[in-house]
């Protein structure tokens, strides 16, 4: 059976979108949320969900949670009916290599991270396990989520363990490589692609 591959289109917002995130900081994270108002990224191209994702962080930094929940459903909801067929199945690959996914990869990433830290790690842990097996080469890290769930960490005890300031370490591989032969039914297929890579 031919896999289902997930290319999503150029999206012309994009260039505006990553021009704003170049110049942002603490200074200017004001001017940038005014100009994504003014542009109106979200308006002219909806289904660009980086737009959305960038005003959720900025929310969430914020405090403003309610607002920053109904952006970051949005952008998950819009991601999941591009990548989904009528029935309700996903593409059999969803790449990061390709540009154009990566919008719709974060967003679906944010989502499971927002379920893993308010609790839900059933509905976390699904969503890490589709982006593992739709993208094997696992450039966003799902593994290493699947195996803190599978071992009963919390989000925020895996972020104080494993993260240095916005990026991780080699500690992390080396932890992921020491622990997740315990548990084979999650990874034996995960082996079995990597190996053809």
């Amino acid at each position: 059976m031919k896999k289902r591959v997930y290319i999503d289109k150029e999206h012309e917002v994009m260039t505006y979108f990553y021009d704003l995130c170049e110049i942002c900081n603490d200074e200017t994270v004001d001017f940038v949320k005014k100009e994504l108002r003014k542009l109106k990224l979200i308006e002219k191209d909806p289904d660009f969900l980086d737009s959305y994702l960038f005003l959720y962080e900025i929310l969430v930094e914020e405090g403003s949670e309610e607002g920053a929940e109904e952006l970051l459903n949005e952008a998950y909801e819009r991601a999941i009916k591009m990548i989904t067929d009528e029935k309700g199945n996903w593409s059999d690959v969803l790449e990061w290599d390709v540009l154009e996914n990566r919008h719709i990869i974060r967003a679906i990433l944010n989502k499971a991270l927002y379920e893993w830290d308010k609790g839900n790690e059933d509905k976390a842990i699904d969503l890490f396990r589709k982006l593992l097996k739709t993208n094997p080469c696992d450039n966003v890290g799902a593994r290493f989520y699947i195996l803190a769930i599978r071992m009963h960490l919390s989000l925020d005890e895996f972020q104080k363990r494993f993260d240095k300031g916005g990026y991780y370490d080699d500690k992390l591989n080396e932890w992921f490589y020491e622990n997740y032969h315990k548990f084979p039914d999650e990874f034996a297929d995960w082996e079995k692609e990597i190996e053809k890579f």
